[in-house]
């Protein structure tokens, strides 16, 4: 008869003898009835736990000994984020608003000018010859060329008109899209200059609604790639208007005008 397991006060475990059967505490090598070695496999494998990075525990600890800890950084970032999504959300705003310097061109001029045959007039003259064409003639002629939505290289957006502002130096340049009906506005500030006897320009400013762009952003990006996109379909309506420049002898933008002094015909023209 196989003698009857060992009493513990504390049950769990055990190593069972395979020569006798006896019930062996997990801890010993040898059978405490038979002497012979246990087969210590027989053992349940213990869980093993994960061992937590004592550099974790510390910050753990501290942060539930000290919940004040890190506050500092903790605000700086609060702070950073609501900056940066205030600065996105005024940008989208800005985007979406008329310029404020957008030209009124709600009142007629008092006399219409027929600015294309006086630039064809100009261009013709044998010797050179002046032309000035304020910002209510050329608004009024830009009003008459585009009398229609066009369409843009940007589905469900229609170029609607276009502006013109002049300030000394600089020809301030306007469009007024509907972007699935809703208006929105793009400007691009010109310095135009004939120098070799070719008409050039340089851009020096430029904006989306309200939200101005820096001109290196644009030279950086490629002025020509950068005017082309959103000015591609004006540059397209006024083609005509943009040869007619190549034989200006000078261009002068002044305050609410624009001068320009033909280089006259070319004999047997």
């Amino acid at each position: 008869m196989p003698p009857k397991p060992s009493p513990s006060s504390n049950p769990g475990p055990t190593i069972p003898c395979e020569q006798c059967g006896y019930s062996n505490e997990p801890e010993r090598v040898y059978c405490h009835n038979c002497g012979s070695k246990l087969d210590r496999s027989l053992l349940p494998k213990a869980e093993s736990k994960a061992v937590e990075h004592p550099e974790k525990v510390r910050k753990r600890v501290e942060k539930m000994t000290n919940p004040r800890a890190g506050w500092f950084w903790h605000e700086v970032k609060t702070l950073f984020k609501v900056v940066f999504f205030s600065a996105l959300l005024a940008a989208a705003v800005d985007f979406g608003w008329p310029p404020e310097d957008l030209p009124d061109t709600s009142k007629k001029p008092d006399e219409i000018r027929l600015v294309s045959s006086d630039m064809m007039e100009a261009l013709g003259s044998p010797t050179p010859a002046r032309v000035s064409f304020s910002d209510a003639d050329i608004n009024q002629y830009l009003k008459q060329k585009m009398n229609k939505p066009q369409d843009t290289m940007i589905p469900g957006v229609q170029l609607a008109q276009a502006y013109v502002a002049c300030k000394p130096g600089v020809l301030h340049i306007f469009e007024e899209f509907s972007a699935f009906g809703l208006p929105t506005y793009a400007r691009i500030d010109f310095k135009l200059t004939v120098k070799d006897g070719k008409f050039t320009t340089n851009i020096v400013g430029a904006a989306f609604g309200r939200l101005s762009i820096d001109p290196q952003l644009m030279q950086y990006a490629g002025a020509q790639q950068t005017v082309d996109y959103p000015f591609g379909t004006l540059w397209t309506t006024l083609q005509r208007e943009r040869k007619q420049m190549d034989k200006i002898q000078s261009i002068t933008v002044g305050d609410g005008r624009i001068d320009l002094v033909s280089k006259g015909a070319e004999p047997g023209r």
